[in-house]
C-alpha cells in the first residue's frame, strides 16, 4: 500500500515537475524572443543612427568643401601680388606706345614707352616672361633702326633759308634801258662816215651794235613777263610763305607737302632772281639738301610685343582660376 502511494506521488511529482519545466522553457522562449526582437529593433535603430550620422558627415564634409572652395575663389579674386601690378604697368605703356605709332607716327615717343615697359619687365624678374621680352626687344630693334630725323634741326634751317628771302635780287632788265642809247648811235652821219671805209665794214659794225640789243637766255621753260615791284613784294611773300608751309608739314610728317613747298620754293628762285648772286646760291643750294630729307619715315607696328603680353596675362588668370577651383 505504501508502495503504491509511493510511486504515486513520485509519478505525480514526475508531472508537476514536468510541467513546471515546459511552464519554465516556455517563459524562457517567450524571454528570449522578447529579447531577440529588442535587440533586432536596437540593431535597427542603431543602423538608422549610422547611417544618420555618415549622412550628416557626407553634408559637412560636402559644406566644408564649399566653404573651402569659396574661400579659396575669393582669395584668387583679392590677392594681387607685386607681379600683378607690374604686368599692368607693363600692359599700360605698351598700349600707350601702340598708340603714337597708330595716331601720331612717333617713333621716338614709342621707342621711349617700349624701354620703359623693358624696365618694368625687367623688375618683375620671372623667367615665364622670356617670349614677352623677346618680342618687345625686336619691336625695339625695329624702332631704333629707322632714320632718324632732326625735326629741329631742319626746322632751324629752314627759318635761316627764309630769313635770307629779303636780300635776293631780282633778275635785272638793265639792256632795257641801253637801247635808246645803242640807236642813238646807229645815225645816217654815222652810216654815210663809215660808208667810204666800204659797205662791209659799214654793215658789220651796224651788226655788231644791233647784237648787243639781242640777248639770249637758255632756259627749259618760257621766260615769264617782268615782274612789277608790287608783284616783286608778293613774290617774296610767297617765297616766306612756302618755306613756312615746308616747316609745319615737317612737324606734321607730312612728305607730300613738304616736298611741293620746298620744289615751289626752288623753281622761284631760279626763275626770278639772280642766278649769280650769292644769296640766290646759297638759298637754291639750302633747298635743295633739305629736299633730301625724309620727314616721315615708315614706321613699323609694334603689336606683337602687346599681344604676347596679353597672353602671358590671360594664361595667369586661367591657372588662378583653376587653381581657386581646385
Amino acid at each position: 500500500m505504501q508502495q503504491q502511494q509511493l510511486q504515486q506521488q513520485t509519478v505525480t511529482l514526475s508531472a508537476e515537475i514536468e510541467s513546471r519545466l515546459a511552464s519554465n522553457a516556455s517563459d524562457v522562449a517567450r524571454t528570449v524572443a522578447t529579447v531577440s526582437e529588442q535587440a533586432a529593433s536596437v540593431n535597427q535603430q542603431l543602423g538608422q543612427l549610422k547611417e544618420q550620422t555618415a549622412a550628416g558627415q557626407r553634408n559637412i564634409d560636402s559644406l566644408q568643401e564649399r566653404l573651402t572652395q569659396s574661400i579659396r575663389q575669393v582669395q584668387a579674386q583679392q590677392m594681387i601680388s607685386e607681379k600683378d601690378w607690374l604686368l599692368a604697368e607693363a600692359e599700360y605703356l605698351l598700349r600707350l606706345a601702340n598708340q603714337r605709332i597708330l595716331m601720331e607716327q612717333s617713333a621716338a615717343g614709342a621707342l621711349a614707352l617700349l624701354r620703359a615697359a623693358d624696365e618694368v619687365l625687367h623688375k618683375a624678374d620671372d623667367v615665364a616672361l622670356y617670349q614677352v621680352r623677346e618680342a618687345l626687344a625686336k619691336d625695339i630693334s625695329a624702332l631704333e633702326a629707322i632714320p632718324r630725323v632732326d625735326t629741329e634741326g631742319v626746322f632751324l634751317r629752314l627759318s635761316a633759308l627764309n630769313s635770307q628771302v629779303v636780300n635776293l635780287r631780282m633778275i635785272p632788265v638793265t639792256e632795257r634801258h641801253r637801247l635808246p642809247d645803242l640807236l642813238e648811235e646807229i645815225t645816217p652821219e654815222a652810216v654815210r662816215e663809215t660808208w667810204g671805209a666800204g659797205a662791209r665794214e659799214a654793215l658789220s659794225g651796224a651788226l655788231g651794235k644791233l647784237e648787243q640789243l639781242v640777248i639770249i637766255q637758255h632756259r627749259d621753260e618760257p621766260v615769264e613777263p617782268l615782274l612789277s615791284p608790287e608783284q616783286s613784294y608778293y613774290l617774296q611773300q610767297n617765297l616766306h610763305l612756302m618755306l613756312e608751309q615746308a616747316q609745319h608739314a615737317l612737324l606734321q610728317r607730312r612728305q607730300g607737302a613738304y616736298d611741293a613747298s620746298l620744289t615751289k620754293a626752288h623753281q622761284w628762285i631760279q626763275d626770278y632772281f639772280e642766278a649769280k648772286d650769292a644769296t640766290t646760291q646759297a638759298l637754291l643750294q639750302g633747298i635743295a639738301e633739305l629736299k633730301q630729307v625724309n620727314v616721315a619715315p615708315e614706321v613699323p607696328s609694334v603689336a606683337a610685343s602687346l599681344e604676347a603680353l596679353q597672353i602671358h596675362i590671360n594664361e595667369l588668370r586661367r591657372l588662378k582660376r583653376e587653381g581657386g577651383q581646385g
